[in-house]
């Protein structure tokens, strides 16, 4: 990836399920599923992701988990099957949203710039499309047979936390006001998007409230990120992004000039090895055992599907 100063976040892929890494894994077989195939380094990608968004800390690496994550991956192929039997297709249209979505969430300016972050995890952009091919379908057969609303506790929450959150870490909080320039834009059009850059950098020199300014100047979009970003891991930002941001004092206001086009940040707070608070990542924890638990769900009503299919376990 390249060195510009834009966000960056190393999980981009967290959401979907991995494919096999290149080179790296003998691309033993482990099962199979009807006529599909699962290998071992289609596994061990999915131990190693499963979990990187819930703090960055690592999956276990036992029998148990493996078998757990090996019988997620069989229920995944059963619901392409099972998607298929029911007429869920994807449409190139909401493929290349998912797409332009994972772009725009991550700072990647266009595919190219995407292309080499899959690279670096030894995945292509056909691969990418694929899983998330898959991953709407999942969710849609999902939406169809699980009945039940998950159900978290506050127990669960804090296990959680205490098993993924004790190491102290780096984070920033950041606003940022973006005004990006097309790219086939005229030398008049560029002028116009910075004369509107340089009146947001005053306005917010000046004191003006920064959220009004975002609501009022900021257009985010893919290589753009814009807006309330909250507390960022050190982690998933570039490293001279976070370089830069640490050197700036709490609401220091800054321009910024990209090759997509201007930004104004603004940091608010840095924190320096400090231990995440439970407030802080109680929605995204939630989020992460809702998820589980709807797979847990999805896992019991695909038991006919099992029964039907021809499944071998060579693990």
């Amino acid at each position: 990836m390249n060195s510009m100063v834009l966000l960056c976040v190393v999980v981009l892929l967290n959401t979907f399920w991995p494919n096999p890494a290149v080179g790296k894994i003998v691309d033993k077989i482990v099962a199979q599923v009807n006529n599909e195939i699962i290998t071992l380094s289609e596994l061990e990608q999915a131990m190693k992701y499963q979990r990187t968004s819930a703090g960055g800390q690592a999956a276990p690496d036992n029998e148990a988990y493996r078998r757990q994550t090996l019988d997620m991956l069989i229920d995944r192929k059963l619901a392409k099957e099972e998607a298929k039997r029911y007429g869920m297709t994807v449409s190139e249209k909401e493929l290349r949203k998912a797409l332009d979505d994972i772009k725009q969430r991550n700072g990647f300016a266009d595919d190219e710039a995407l292309k080499r972050a899959l690279a670096k995890d030894g995945m292509t952009m056909e691969q990418l499309r694929q899983q998330l091919t898959e991953q709407i379908q999942l969710d849609r057969l999902m939406a169809v047979l699980v009945k039940e609303k998950p159900k978290v506790t506050e127990a669960e929450i804090k296990r959680f936390y205490e098993a993924n959150y004790t190491t102290p870490e780096n984070r920033v909080h950041v606003k940022i006001i973006a005004l990006p320039v097309a790219a086939d834009a005229t030398p008049e059009q560029q002028e116009e998007v910075r004369a509107k850059a340089e009146q947001a950098l005053i306005a917010a020199q000046k004191g003006e409230d920064f959220d009004k300014l975002i609501q009022e100047y900021s257009k985010p979009g893919p290589g753009m990120p814009g807006g309330d970003l909250g507390f960022i891991r050190q982690a998933d930002l570039d490293p001279k992004f976070f370089e830069f941001l640490i050197n700036l004092k709490p609401g220091e206001v800054v321009p910024l000039k990209t090759p997509q086009g201007f930004q104004i940040i603004k940091l608010i707070e840095a924190k320096m090895n400090q231990v995440v608070g439970l407030e802080e990542v109680r929605s995204q924890i939630v989020q992460i055992l809702e998820r589980e638990q709807l797979l847990k769900l999805f896992s019991e009503q695909m038991k006919d599907a099992r029964k039907r299919a021809l499944i071998k376990i060579m693990l």
